[in-house]
């Protein structure tokens, strides 16, 4: 059976899904098959959609709704008294064994074990369903009591967002068992803040909230939301925290509304209590720090620094480095914030278990002893890991091994070791037919310090740095498949650092060396590098013995990306310098005498996505990706490892991995000594269906869209459009010896045409999202195809072989 015929199939095996489900309805039972919220101008529609308890199954399209016909699959096999029954004979059968060895004196605790875990296998049969209807959804059964319950919902919403004199009232119609519905909201008018005002009692308290005004979560002019005041009041209470009122909480914050003079705008008075036993609230300075590692060992070695006293037992730690990790200073008004951000700073070295600060308030007012109690992890580690990669759309086993050494030198480093072994089903690098089997395996060593290793005084660049790291690596790996075996030397220095918050992270490699050796062990293989040579692809460079250095800086920012309940981002860009220490490696004199292959080039890329929830569990994911790779050395060639590649299951994915471009060139149909096929009028003919070859590119535009919504427990669907493609900075093409083009133009980048060149590729894809994996096949089908002549690259689906193309993967697109 072909794509388009078992496709076609099951489109019409599940478009019968929508009948099924009325069909299942109990006599008197209806199905809310449509529900909308109407007349809505200033509210917002999405966030009272999200208040509903009762919304129509969720429908794909052509399939309709899948979640519930699998449900209802999963329900008819589901007999409660058939489970009471089995869960009766079991019970039965192990008693008698359980009593049997109780008789004869012996352990019955894995029987009882047993015994739980059947019975509760079929408890959570009995309450949660069998594994369809757990991965379906149950039928959306019309229930006027949960209607009035979303409709209360509502109108209490309306209230908080400032429509006092709101009303939402029901409009339903029934047409074969199906209830379309509609929630009819009359907002009536908003109420808007008219002044604000403070009654504290404690002018250095006002003088505080004036001064920083500018981040209250309260206008005057803005309209009135309830949800603002409890963002304000959490806003005020981490303000006056982080201003040294150490016992300051919510509980002291309090908001008085009413009504102005003369209209129906809002006087907001924010009120500070003053505690119960004080006339004011204590403002504290942290008047000493105490830092103690000794844990339940005693007292080995004390030291003073930078007015910190340190307290030491067993385990030696380097009191300066430690230094450069404590935020809060002695002598510094009391900040919650600076304390938390003390804690995160000391546990982002992976070296100690917890961290405790407590606070001695006992000496005199206004000031206290700050004591950091630390227990470290354990100084040796060994994880293992086991499991099943995907790449490019095969699966193959890996096992990874890592020992770990905390604080090495006494000076909080970490040396660790790893082991790797796996097999990866790829594509081959020069045929798209069978997936080859290919075997990895490494080691690589590490040693991280927690700090910047600088050759001059860091001390304040730490000071003011989070989480900043030097890395040191070095590293050999091994890559054996059928045509050949590569090994690697891999050595980096580079420094790591982030935000306060997390949302920021940066790397900057300083140097990454490799020394690559390749092997060609298939005679096949080698000709076709040969025959690709002949056509300018560079692909046979990447297997002389060579040299890649290079320094790079990678930064990404990720604002909360994928967060289901507001709209998200993540960027990432990323810049390369290649053969900034290639003089260190050759001599300049003579580099014609060495038999290595060195590069020079300039790499840049940026990835950028965006993330907007939709009402219901569903989200629309929009992605950008450019780059552009420059090679300048004496072989104006960039390592294949610094090539861009489009098509794959993370790319276009209606385009096998890596094949898709350069631009629009196509290669020409070779006869059997390798030359080409000409049609009757002496020109060559185009073989637009060959993707035999992986396609390198020197600049890269890729975009995607992708509409995300869930069917039911852990299965999701999706419809997707990708488009885009890669070029070459300079026309490939070259002719062979007998002044032949094996390959035609349009494979460089050219202003005046690339938007012509764009690849589009759309599909369908099912996800199961486990929440801690989530495994995805996706269809994808060309609709635009750039090989083709300009007025044929448009394609009617289903045209020819090889337009859908299937992906499997773990993990989300993007």
């Amino acid at each position: 059976m072909n794509v388009k015929v078992g496709f076609l199939l099951l489109i019409l095996l599940l478009a019968t899904s929508g009948c099924i489900t009325t069909r299942s309805l109990e006599d008197g039972e209806k199905l809310l098959y449509k529900q909308h919220i109407k007349g809505t101008e200033e509210s917002n529609k999405s966030d009272m959609y999200e208040l509903i308890t009762l919304a129509p199954n969720n429908r794909t399209p052509v399939l309709g709704p899948l979640g519930a016909y699998i449900y209802q699959e999963g329900k008819e096999d589901i007999d409660p008294d058939i489970i009471d029954q089995r869960k009766q004979n079991i019970a039965q059968r192990l008693d008698k064994k359980i009593q049997k060895k109780l008789t004869a004196g012996k352990d019955t605790t894995n029987l009882g074990n047993r015994k739980i875990r059947k019975l509760a296998r079929l408890d959570r049969q009995l309450t949660e369903g069998n594994f369809f209807m757990r991965t379906g959804t149950p039928l959306a059964i019309y229930d006027s009591v949960k209607i009035e319950e979303s409709r209360l919902n509502i109108k209490s919403y309306l209230n908080r967002k400032g429509f006092f004199d709101a009303e939402v009232t029901i409009n339903v119609r029934e047409r074969r068992k199906k209830v379309y519905q509609d929630f009819i909201v009359h907002e009536g008018e908003r109420r808007f803040i008219d002044s604000l005002s403070y009654r504290t009692g404690d002018s250095l308290i006002t003088h505080l909230l004036v001064e920083n005004e500018a981040q209250s979560f309260l206008k005057e002019g803005d309209y009135y939301d309830r949800d603002n005041l409890t963002a304000e009041r959490d806003r005020l209470t981490l303000l006056l925290k982080n201003s040294g009122y150490f016992a300051f909480n919510e509980g002291f914050v309090e908001f008085e509304v009413n009504f102005a003079p003369g209209n129906s705008d809002l006087i907001i008075t924010v009120i500070i209590n003053k505690p119960a036993d004080k006339p004011f609230h204590t403002k504290y300075t942290l008047d000493s720090l105490i830092f103690n590692t000794t844990g339940p060992d005693a007292v080995m070695r004390e030291v003073d620094l930078q007015g910190i006293h340190y307290m030491f037992g067993n385990t030696r730690y380097s009191e300066r480095v430690l230094d450069t990790r404590l935020i809060a200073r002695p002598l510094e008004t009391y900040s919650y914030q600076r304390i938390v951000d003390t804690q995160r700073q000391l546990l982002s070295m992976d070296v100690f278990k917890f961290v405790n600060i407590n606070f001695d308030t006992t000496m005199m007012a206004g000031k206290f002893i700050a004591n950091v109690y630390t227990s470290p992890l354990q100084k040796f580690q060994l994880t293992q890991e086991l499991g099943v990669n995907v790449t490019d759309g095969f699966p193959g086993p890996f096992y990874n091994i890592a020992l770990r050494n905390r604080n090495t030198f006494n000076g909080l480093e970490i040396f660790q070791l790893n082991g790797f072994a796996g097999i990866e089903g790829i594509s081959a690098a020069a045929d798209d037919e069978d997936p080859y089997r290919s075997f990895q395996y490494g080691i690589n060593s590490s040693l991280t310090f927690p700090r910047f290793l600088t050759p001059f005084n860091s001390r304040n660049l730490n000071l003011k740095t989070f989480n900043p790291r030097t890395v040191l690596s070095v590293g050999f790996a091994l890559t054996d498949r059928p045509e050949y075996r590569r090994g690697t030397l891999n050595t980096t220095f580079g420094y790591l650092w982030q935000n306060l918050t997390g949302t920021k992270n940066y790397t900057l490699n300083v140097l990454d060396a490799n020394l690559i050796d390749s092997n060609i062990t298939d005679q096949a293989f080698e000709d076709q590098l040969d025959e690709l040579a002949a056509q300018g692809n560079t692909l046979k460079l990447a297997f002389n013995r060579s040299f890649v250095s290079s320094s790079s800086i990678n930064a990404v920012y990720n604002e909360n990306y994928s967060n289901p309940n507001s709209p998200s981002s993540f960027l990432r860009w990323f810049a390369e310098a290649g053969g900034t220490t290639n003089d260190l490696w050759r001599n300049t004199e003579d580099t014609d005498n060495t038999d290595l292959e060195f590069y020079q080039f300039v790499k840049f890329q940026v990835d950028y996505r965006r993330y907007w929830p939709l009402k219901g569990n569903n989200s629309l994911v929009f992605r950008v990706n450019a780059g552009v790779a420059n090679p300048y050395g004496d072989n104006n060639a960039l390592p294949y490892e610094k090539f861009f590649f489009s098509g794959g299951s993370s790319s276009n994915r209606a385009w096998n991995p890596r094949r898709l471009g350069p631009g629009s060139s196509t290669p020409f149909l070779l006869d059997e000594n390798g030359d080409n096929v000409l049609d009757g009028n002496g020109n060559p003919i185009p073989d637009r269906n060959n993707y035999q070859f992986e396609q390198p590119g020197e600049i890269l535009l890729e975009t995607s869209l992708e509409y995300r919504t869930k069917i039911g427990g852990f299965l999701d669907w999706a419809f997707f459009v990708d488009a885009g493609n890669i070029w070459r900075i300079d026309e490939t093409t070259t002719s062979n010896t007998g002044g032949t083009v094996r390959i035609s133009e349009g494979g460089d980048f050219k202003v005046n045409r690339f938007h012509k060149e764009i690849a589009v590729g759309a599909g369908m894809g099912m996800r199961l999202d486990f929440s801690f994996l989530v495994f995805r096949l996706d269809l994808g089908h060309k609709i635009r195809d750039p090989r083709f002549d300009i007025g044929s690259r448009w394609q009617r689906p289903f045209k020819r072989a090889g337009q859908t193309v299937w992906n499997i993967a773990v993990g989300y697109p993007f």
